[in-house]
């Protein structure tokens, strides 16, 4: 079900929850803070929003912002999810939504360690369908007695093993992506620059 039309509505709802969280919590949010949820580079915003950015820049921590909005995320989703399933519903389908493009409250959400409904259950069968791989690969090993080392040593062995370690690698980055989501991506990314400028120090 399409329960919002575009980024705009599915914005608006999302930031009317957490704001409305806020208020159930007796958390203040500056109006700074509130508007900076319609926060994005691209796409639908608030006609203020670069002045807006510039003063939270200057004025606010990032990192305290968005572990505040993350505490309010939770308490918004489980309540939602506790008083109203329609809504608990509209929830995930702004989420959905929003994760298509570039927006800033997609990352606060993500920061909040959430997941969809389905999304534990995906990754079990990612799980299991790793193990029955790694298990049907061990049986029919030992039933027909195959002699790895003969395949590494022969021509095109050292291909077959790569590609089999590359196929590991990316089912196992499958694995970890159902489980913490953008964050996975977001620290490879970190990995990678962090590795590329010891190299440029060397």
């Amino acid at each position: 079900m399409n329960y919002f039309s575009d980024a705009r509505e599915a914005k608006e709802f999302l930031a009317s929850r957490i704001v409305h969280e806020a208020a159930l919590q007796g958390v203040t949010l500056s109006e700074v803070e509130q508007k900076m949820l319609y926060f994005t580079e691209s796409g639908w915003t608030l006609p203020d929003m670069p002045e807006i950015s510039d003063r939270f820049d200057r004025e606010y921590d990032q990192d305290e912002y968005e572990q505040k909005i993350a505490k309010l995320v939770k308490g918004a989703a489980k309540r939602v999810e506790k008083t109203s399933r329609d809504e608990y519903k509209q929830w995930w389908a702004a989420t959905r939504l929003l994760k298509t493009q570039d927006h800033y409250i997609s990352l606060l959400i993500d920061e909040a360690g959430l997941r969809p409904p389905g999304d534990l259950l995906k990754l079990w069968g990612t799980g299991v369908a790793i193990v029955g791989l790694v298990l049907a690969f061990s049986i029919i090993s030992a039933k027909y007695n195959v002699d790895w080392d003969k395949y590494f040593t022969a021509h095109g062995g050292f291909q077959r093993f790569f590609w089999g370690t590359l196929g590991c690698l990316f089912a196992l980055y499958v694995a970890a992506r159902m489980l913490f989501g953008s964050r996975m991506d977001d620290w490879l990314m970190k990995l990678i620059i962090r590795g590329k400028s010891e190299s440029d120090r060397k």
